[in-house]
């Protein structure tokens, strides 16, 4: 079968937007427009004239008809894709309890709390260094207001990971 080319899937995406369909409406009822474009190129006729025959059996509301002629596939409503996550989406049919859906929802947090660590320790090893090389340690200088930094961003990340482990016990 003949696939969509890029300006022919952009041309789609804008139909769809003009007919009405919101963001998260265009991006899950794209793929099956162009389904239904390339099924009617695949019989012979050209990207417009299937994009028209679409058009005319969609009655110039190709989101109502795509709705109702894969509301199979289409599992979740327009509103309840407008109030999950990602993540909910991802899981919704599935086991949410075996801890893949915790850690996709704690991935944020830990990404956090590790970059805030990790911006703590470089600019422990930096001080460290600089007083090392200078063969004293001195407070009053980029070595020491970096050191003094390193370890507010280190017991800062340290604490948001306990908190966040306690919250999560508690769950």
């Amino acid at each position: 079968m003949k696939s969509l080319t890029s300006p022919q899937l952009a041309q789609l995406r804008t139909h769809l937007q003009r007919s009405g369909a919101t963001p998260r409406q265009t991006s899950v009822l794209l793929p099956l427009l162009a389904q239904e474009v390339e099924h009617y190129m695949w019989i012979g006729l050209p990207f417009e004239s299937a994009l028209h025959k679409v058009q005319l059996e969609a009655d110039h509301n190709p989101v109502t008809y795509l709705r109702h002629k894969h509301q199979d596939a289409l599992v979740m409503t327009d509103e309840d894709l407008d109030q999950m996550t990602l993540d909910d989406i991802v899981f919704a049919d599935r086991n949410q309890a075996y801890g893949a859906y915790d850690l996709r929802r704690a991935y944020n947090r830990a990404l956090i709390n590790a970059f805030v660590m990790s911006i703590g320790i470089v600019l422990l090893v930096l001080s460290a260094m600089n007083a090392w090389q200078r063969g004293e340690w001195v407070y009053v200088s980029w070595g020491g207001l970096a050191w003094v930094a390193g370890i507010l961003l280190v017991a800062f990340a340290g604490f948001r990971f306990y908190v966040e482990n306690l919250s999560q016990r508690e769950d």
